[in-house]
């Protein structure tokens, strides 16, 4: 089979999914769009029309070669599968695409990745072709309505690879996809960058009343929910983020990438960073409780951050706060829904054994 370096499959149906096919095709890529079988009743047009229309940084309207619900045909002779999806999504796709893919000739990049690297591998094994993952979605971007999307600016993102050893001759070549920053060490470097968790947590947390109160005013949270007391909130997870990474030998800075500062930050600077970005306080919500803003980075980012952080013995005070006040507010226990250790297949193993595993790909 021909695998064609400008035919990608685009996996997911919301606003990145929308957005990225868009981008991709103004940029001359062939894109396949899928989505799953049991949600395409909620996209008729984009099925209808193979069509999407664009506005804001990326103006027009951009034919698809192919939308559809056929994994095999989304996937044939594509280079790339990119998973743009909430993390939650990534254990359907994995077992999906297990059995389907060319390990040696097909890439799976997920946007962002979640650790996901990780879990495709254990449950594909040794099928699994090479996963990127980026450390966040590479727009700021919503649907307007139906196969309509509107682009408010574009993030910085970087990359890593599972394993890592192939990372050296693949980062030049994913440079054509999207113009990645840098390269991460590797994977758990990566899940450790993610930008949204420790940029929601905060606001999300201290804006729960307006939050669930939307109907009666409108709510921004890049605008109301951005004060001092959540911006401090943000630093402080991010500071034992940080303080995880430096046990694996990491250097993290993901929150002063995506916002342009400097290293060692005051909360001052992320204040003023966030309050007045035009690409960010246009966004409208989250305007309930169980957003994507509150239930994919708790169990899918702060929950890992935890368990990771007690493997190397670190404390991580205020991420187990919040993920408990959560507990309480969405009724559920996300340290049990969560993305734990062995989902990861690093259940049992040392900081030692993680590390030779991220790079090899073998245990």
């Amino acid at each position: 089979m021909q695998f064609d370096s400008k035919k990608v499959a685009i996996l997911g149906g919301g606003n990145g999914a929308h957005c990225m096919a868009a981008d991709m095709t103004s940029r001359g890529f062939k894109v396949n769009l899928f989505e799953m079988p049991e949600f395409q009743s909620a996209l008729p047009r984009i099925f209808e029309t193979k069509t999407v229309e664009i506005e804001g940084e990326i103006k027009g309207r951009y034919t698809l070669e192919k939308v559809t619900s056929d994994i095999d045909e989304a996937i044939d002779g594509a280079r790339y599968i990119l998973i743009v999806t909430p993390a939650f999504a990534h254990k359907g796709y994995a077992e999906l695409l297990k059995g389907r893919t060319d390990r040696q000739n097909q890439i799976i990049i997920l946007y962002p990745g979640a650790f996901s690297g990780l879990l495709f591998k254990s449950i594909m094994g040794d099928d699994c072709p090479v996963i990127g993952e980026a450390n966040n979605l590479p727009y700021d971007t919503r649907l307007t309505g139906p196969a309509r999307v509107k682009l408010y600016g574009f993030n910085p993102i970087n990359i890593a690879f599972f394993p890592t050893e192939m990372g050296t001759t693949l980062f030049e070549e994913v440079n054509s996809l999207h113009p990645f920053v840098k390269m991460y060490t590797d994977v758990l470097e990566s899940g450790l960058s993610i930008v949204n968790p420790a940029f929601h947590a905060g606001l999300c947390l201290f804006s729960i009343n307006d939050i669930e109160n939307w109907p009666k005013r409108p709510f921004f949270l890049y605008e109301h929910g951005v004060t001092p007391a959540s911006v401090k909130m943000n630093m402080a997870l991010d500071n034992e983020r940080k303080a995880i990474g430096r046990a694996f030998g990491y250097s993290l800075r993901p929150i002063e990438d995506f916002s342009g500062m400097d290293e060692g930050y005051k909360w001052r600077d992320l204040y003023k960073s966030i309050h007045g970005d035009i690409s960010l306080t246009s966004i409208s919500g989250p305007h309930d409780i169980n957003s994507r803003y509150l239930t994919e980075d708790a169990p899918y980012g702060l929950v890992p951050w935890s368990y990771i952080g007690r493997l190397a013995g670190v404390k991580t005070t205020y991420i187990d706060a919040v993920v408990n006040i959560y507990n309480v507010i969405h009724e559920k226990n996300w340290w049990e829904e969560g993305r734990n250790m062995e989902d990861l297949g690093l259940e049992g193993m040392t900081i030692e054994q993680i590390q030779a595993y991220l790079k090899t790909g073998r245990k």
